[in-house]
């Protein structure tokens, strides 16, 4: 019971991560390595689901693939920035896209952190941190 408690307690003590992306393989080891490192997580397969669990998780941070089946990222970074509760929150973007010009619009689009798939996680886990203030 002690040990339920401590789990409830944990995760929602945790900083939260909305992890989007289509690719099930890439979401799920992101999910795990995320949990792995004490982070809550909730994922999407797609834009629209994206954006419905935004609202409902209230993520403290998103990785967010920028090439969606329904949606381009850049227009889901977009979207994010455009709620008001929403407008300070980072975006790291996670993309097979390694062109200078997609990183400018990635920038432009709201996104904090831009990251190049395959993703490094270990790097990954430092720029969450970055962006999260450390925590």
């Amino acid at each position: 019971m002690v040990i339920v408690g401590f789990l409830v307690y944990t995760y929602f003590m945790a900083k939260k991560i909305l992890v989007i992306d289509d690719d099930f393989n890439i979401a799920k080891k992101s999910k795990e390595e995320l949990l792995k490192a004490g982070y809550a997580v909730a994922v999407a397969y797609s834009a629209k689901e994206g954006m419905e669990k935004l609202i409902a998780e209230k993520p403290d941070c998103v990785l967010l693939d920028l090439v969606l089946p329904d949606e381009s990222g850049f227009k889901v970074a977009q979207d994010i920035k455009a709620l008001p509760e929403f407008i300070d929150i980072p975006i790291i973007a996670a993309s097979l896209k390694h062109e200078e010009v997609d990183k400018h619009i990635a920038a432009k689009s709201g996104i904090t952190v831009y990251v190049e798939k395959p993703i490094d996680y270990k790097r990954l886990l430092f720029d969450i941190q970055d962006v999260l203030g450390g925590k």
